[in-house]
């Protein structure tokens, strides 16, 4: 197996300039990732209903600013894009440092909606662009484990500077908010200066003449539309429940407290992290299909694990409660940079920014599904039907991927095995000419 630092040196420069970007904009993000609500209401004072709405603006603006971005790519050349979605998204969340009442508080959380819908379109757009299959595809994995691990270093660094006793709480907050902008800032300056030296020049100005494609002649593409809608129930299972229906289940009737809790979403945690940089490489050697096909698997099983961990107290229920979030995070940290590729692969050039948008637009919405199904059902008998779903969305995702398993090529299903075969099957083909001459 080759070692992370090893994998690094075989990235291009384009690519390592993105996962460094990632980083930098992880950090910043983890920073004040769990305070929005505290802030508002216990720091600004503002009513509880002013975080409920911010929330929900902020989400709603995501969904449909993604939805521009993802055109706007296929339009115009990734330096302009990406250098307006750091702009907007670094003045969205700076302006939260001066969300001093309602008008500011929604007016920071349109801009910061608009902007950061595109950081992860633009990204995945930027890595779609490497040289080879195989960097291609491992560059998807870094992505995700630089994601959570600077993330886990934000949120860290984040909660010492909040609890630290010095100054007034809105400054200390206010820091943090504008620390995250300037790190969006600092990534769209890094990315306009550098893309330019490290950008090949296929990711130059779009070809004109080609018909402009709109999102329903997007859906209408082969796969697209079906694995659309497996991400969806993906993020739905998995996204959508770590702060909703996993607490809400095992919390609801004291089968775990708050540290056995706090413990479970530290195993997600290293679980993501430790899957990309021990597995990343060894799964693009498997067909797609079947990573897909085994992380829903995986994930019925670990629902399955949480259901008998609700209904159980003390060492017991933690223990079931720890191994089934292990697998939901082994299962995510190895299905979504693997169905990323896979709907790269899919694309057309030309409509590759506006698949990007529909990817996190799915993302998006198992991750606000998520929710709303668990306040919906979680409080019918224990919790059941929840747990029931949650296992009957993860079978559709393996009936989904044993569908895409018969109908994909394998230069698809399968890209970088396919391309180490091609030069030994060039070999036979051309021992025949040599006798015949």
């Amino acid at each position: 197996m080759t070692s992370p630092f090893a994998l690094y040196r075989e990235f291009t420069p384009r690519t390592r300039t993105i996962l460094a970007v990632n980083a930098v904009n992880s950090f910043g993000g983890g920073l004040v990732l769990p305070f929005l609500w505290i802030y508002l209401q216990q720091v600004r004072g503002l009513p509880a209903w002013v975080p409920a709405v911010t929330l929900a603006v902020q989400a709603a603006t995501a969904v449909f600013g993604g939805l521009a971005w993802g055109a706007l790519l296929d339009r115009l050349t990734p330096r302009t894009v990406v250098t307006l979605v750091m702009v907007i998204a670094g003045l969205g969340t700076g302006l939260y440092a001066l969300a001093t009442g309602v008008v500011l508080a929604l007016t920071a959380a349109v801009v910061y909606g608009l902007g950061i819908s595109g950081v992860g379109t633009v990204l995945r757009f930027l890595y779609a662009g490497a040289a080879s299959a195989r960097e291609r595809g491992l560059a998807y994995s870094a992505d995700f484990a630089v994601f959570n691990a600077m993330t886990g270093l934000g949120v860290l660094a984040g909660g010492l500077i909040a609890a630290w006793d010095a100054g007034a709480a809105a400054d200390r907050y206010s820091v943090l908010y504008l620390a995250d902008g300037a790190t969006f800032l600092l990534a769209g300056a890094a990315l306009y200066w550098l893309l330019p030296r490290v950008t090949p020049a296929g990711d130059g100005p779009k070809e004109t003449g080609q018909p402009v494609v709109g999102y329903r002649e997007v859906f209408k593409r082969r796969h697209l539309g079906a694995l659309l809608g497996a991400l969806t129930i993906c993020s739905m299972v998995t996204y959508g429940q770590f702060r909703s229906g996993l607490p809400g289940y095992l919390t609801g009737r004291g089968a775990l407290g708050p540290e056995g809790l706090s413990g479970a979403f530290a195993v997600n945690i290293v679980i993501a992290v430790l899957a990309q940089f021990l597995l990343g490489e060894r799964m693009q050697l498997l067909r797609r299909s079947t990573v897909l096909a085994v992380s829903g698997a995986v994930w019925a099983v670990a629902w399955g694990l949480v259901l008998l961990a609700g209904r159980t107290h003390g060492t017991g229920a933690l223990a079931l409660a720890m191994v089934g979030v292990a697998l939901l995070s082994l299962g995510e940290a190895l299905v979504f940079p693997v169905v990323t590729g896979l709907l790269n692969d899919l694309a057309e050039e030309r409509v590759r920014g506006r698949v990007n948008a529909l990817l996190s637009v799915a993302v998006s919405t198992g991750s606000v599904a998520g929710p709303a199904l668990a306040g919906a059902t979680l409080p019918f008998a224990k919790g059941l039907p929840l747990m029931l779903v949650l296992i009957a969305g993860c079978v559709a995702v393996v009936v989904v991927a044993a569908r895409l398993r018969a109908t994909l090529t394998a230069d698809i299903d399968q890209p970088v095995q396919a391309a180490e075969a091609e030069p030994a099957a060039a070999e036979p083909a051309a021992a025949p000419v040599a006798v015949a001459a």
